[in-house]
């Protein structure tokens, strides 16, 4: 990261430490899935002899997930509604844990996101909101003098530097006065350009809908490359629209390069809202197939799949080639590190992580892998063939965007698989849910079925007495009037202390006034 940030400014470093973040939270999900879903699984299929495939593996499989990976526990059909007993006089209960496991980690997951968006959010725009003496602390105070490696010397220069010229480019410059007609064709150009991409999309979202019917009534199923042919269209349609976005952000002209960023990160956003929710839409809608859940899972698997191979493999040759073009033809010029793309298969790959870890319990595995691909082709690329950007600009609050993003597509994931799980009927021929209508019905029943004396009514019984509420209401109100006396607290020691500064600041000016004269005495006397 020193080395990203010391070469090509806060800005780039932000995407790389924001992908090492979702790294982790999926590494997180990837345990708890396969311990509590695929693991119990493989157990019952070893202890029933071990997994039968019904067809021969071929190498197409790896891509489209159909053929030998089609009934593997990699997706939804390949899991049982029994209940297994592996160790004596211990029980568990396929169905139950499947459920329970994805509630806990889409639960687990949103308040990971919801407390590292608001720890951004407050970090970058409240307290650094009052903070004025930024300059006099990275001249003075930046600088590590327990760094003894030369190298780091120089990535630790490079990266003040960089930071350095950030702030400058930063500084609000005089702007010029226009015209009311020079200010008029401005808001002019952006408004019509903001209405433009919001046409664009619409019609994206008239035009993908056309397209997946099409696929749908394509006759010629057999072959296995038939099947890529979605993700590939999808993958495409991204890359060509994000190319038109970023033509429209050059003609729309704005001053400051990271406003430009926002914009088309934004723009890209909505992009990837209205692909996934019509390819969302397309599938709950067709749910008449046998497995339904299942093919979800593989159309998912494949979106993940060939996204890597698109935006990845394919990014990365065009970036290796116009490198080195630009090496004999000066004109072309060397590639910059395209943050929006990037940041567009990130979110989008989330998103398809999260829609599809209902229906891939493996899937986090599969991302996590093609992440650590994407970590240290891109780092390679950056470092050997891109040129650093033209013009640096702080990042602080464009890794509290990304987190804005993550969690509103993550939010929009758990609507729509809350809205699966509790209205659109399972498949009876496949999957842990089959002996139900609703997938939430595992809790309802399991619940009903409960006697009287069981813990978890007594529980219930015990929190919905009117004393217990009374005492959670007083916790809170206590909880509440502390806090809202230490915020007092500390806002008025922070008012004395700055008067305290001020005072000194004050007698420090008085007292080198005094000397000051005193100097110019003895310097009469003397004279």
């Amino acid at each position: 990261m020193k080395n990203i940030e010391g070469h090509f400014g806060s800005g780039v470093s932000a995407y790389f430490k924001f992908l090492r973040w979702l790294f982790l939270s999926y590494c997180i999900v990837a345990v708890l899935c396969f311990g509590f879903i695929a693991l119990p699984q493989l157990l019952l299929n070893k202890h029933q002899g071990g997994f039968k495939p019904t067809t021969m593996f071929k190498f197409l499989d790896i891509f489209t997930g159909e053929g030998y990976l089609a009934t593997t526990v990699l997706f939804y059909g390949g899991y049982s509604n029994e209940t297994i007993s592996i160790i004596p006089k211990n029980t568990y209960n396929l169905p139950m844990g499947y459920f329970l496991t994805m509630i806990c980690v889409y639960l687990i997951t949103f308040i990971i996101m919801s407390v590292s968006m608001a720890r951004s959010y407050r970090r970058t725009f409240i307290e650094a909101s009052g903070i004025t003496s930024t300059y006099a602390d990275k001249i003075f105070c930046a600088w590590d003098f327990g760094i003894s490696n030369e190298k780091m010397a120089r990535l630790a220069h490079k990266s003040l530097f960089n930071e350095i010229r950030e702030m400058l480019n930063e500084l609000e410059m005089p702007e010029i006065e226009q015209t009311f007609l020079q200010k008029f064709w401005s808001i002019a150009l952006k408004t019509s350009s903001h209405f433009l991409v919001l046409f664009m999309l619409a019609g994206l979202g008239v035009g993908m809908w056309t397209m997946l019917k099409y696929f749908g009534d394509i006759e010629d199923v057999t072959r296995s490359f038939s099947y890529l042919y979605l993700p590939i269209a999808t993958n495409c349609i991204m890359l060509v629209m994000q190319m038109v976005f970023g033509y429209i952000a050059k003609m729309e002209g704005y001053k400051s390069p990271r406003t430009k960023v926002h914009v088309n990160l934004m723009r890209n956003f909505l992009l990837e809202v209205v692909i996934i929710g019509v390819l969302l839409g397309f599938w709950i809608s067709d749910t008449k197939s046998q497995c339904w859940e299942t093919a979800i899972g593989q159309e998912i698997y494949r979106l993940v799949i060939v996204d890597f191979v698109i935006s990845v493999c394919g990014v990365t040759i065009y970036q290796i080639t116009k490198s080195l073009l630009s090496r004999s033809f000066t004109f072309i010029g060397a590639p910059e590190f395209d943050i929006s793309q990037a940041s567009l298969s990130l979110v989008f790959n989330q998103t398809l992580f999260f829609i599809g870890l209902l229906y891939s319990p493996i899937l986090p595995v599969i991302v996590i892998v093609k992440m650590i691909l994407m970590f240290y082709i891109l780092k390679a690329i950056l470092i050997k063939y891109c040129k650093p950007p033209a013009k640096l600009w702080k990042s602080t609050q464009t890794h509290t965007l990304y987190l804005v993003m993550s969690f509103l597509s993550l939010l929009g994931v758990l609507v729509a698989n809350g809205y699966i799980m509790t209205q659109v009927k399972v498949s009876q021929t496949c999957g842990p849910f089959r002996n139900f209508n609703f997938m939430y019905e595992i809790i309802t029943l399991t619940i009903a079925k409960l006697t009287k004396d069981h813990i978890f009514w007594r529980f219930v019984v015990a929190i919905i007495r009117p004393a217990f509420i009374g005492c959670i209401l007083l916790g809170m109100c206590v909880i509440v009037y502390y806090l809202r006396s230490k915020s007092r607290a500390r806002i008025g020691m922070v008012k004395l202390l700055k008067e305290m500064l001020y005072m000194e600041a004050r007698d420090k000016e008085f007292l080198l006034g005094h000397i000051m004269k005193l100097a110019q005495k003895s310097d009469g006397h003397t004279e």
